[in-house]
């Protein structure tokens, strides 16, 4: 058996022009997170991350932390989120760049609610496959992009025992929502409960795939608290 480790990115600059690169929490909670690592697992036999800024800066964080500072990092772009950006500008061309969102929740009474709003409304769009030309990539070929990283990645195991793989909020969502049966529907619901640097766990048998834990940021909870994020 081989567990898959699946590792949402630690807190990007979000609301900022160049969202796709940590903060300076992000990468405390990387580093955080290896430490944690060397303790509980020792080191990874098989590191694999998306071609994001992001997914890269805080691989190294965590594999530094971990003294795998000369690790080979396999780079799968199939692991990449989805374009939210370009999400919320089939939904309203307002919302095309982080400017034009932030000038619209400004504007709102409850700028918090209305940004909640906002994204449901266009994401309930997007996976509703009523529009698929309109997106740069469709709802139905994000699923297909994804569920090929996997297989993609099982493919290739060669007897390691454990495998990172660091990636984002959509990509960990919609595989546990694929192996819990969650309707398509309720991703973003389950997406907004992952924190950044949670773990989701995989355990890949030699007939099917397990999801073991989901979302688990007992790291991040007592005294490193302050580290705990969603976004």
């Amino acid at each position: 058996m081989t567990a898959i480790y699946l590792i949402r990115h630690g807190q990007a600059s979000f609301g900022k022009a160049e969202y796709d690169c940590l903060s300076e929490l992000g990468e405390q909670q990387a580093a955080h997170l290896g430490d944690s690592f060397k303790a509980r697992i020792g080191s990874f036999d098989k590191v694999v991350l998306g071609s994001m800024q992001r997914h890269h800066q805080t691989a190294q964080g965590c594999l530094t932390a971990m003294g795998q500072t000369n690790f080979e990092m396999h780079q799968d772009a199939g692991w990449n989120e989805y374009d939210h950006q370009d999400i919320l500008a089939q939904f309203d061309p307002e919302l095309a760049t982080a400017k034009g969102v932030k000038d619209y929740v400004g504007r709102q009474d409850n700028p918090h609610k209305a940004l909640e709003h906002v994204i449901a409304q266009a994401f309930s769009r997007w996976i509703g496959s009523l529009h698929n030309q309109d997106y740069i990539e469709s709802w139905p070929e994000y699923q297909h992009r994804i569920q090929t990283a996997l297989a993609n990645l099982i493919s290739r195991l060669d007897g390691e025992k454990r495998v990172a793989v660091f990636s984002s909020g959509g990509p960990i969502a919609l595989l546990s929502q694929a192996i819990l049966g969650v309707p398509a529907e309720n991703l973003m619901t389950l997406n907004w409960t992952l924190v950044n640097c949670g773990i989701t766990k995989l355990i890949n048998t030699k007939k099917r795939v397990i999801l073991s834990t989901l979302n688990e940021h007992s790291v991040f909870e007592g005294k490193s608290k302050h580290l705990l994020t969603y976004k």
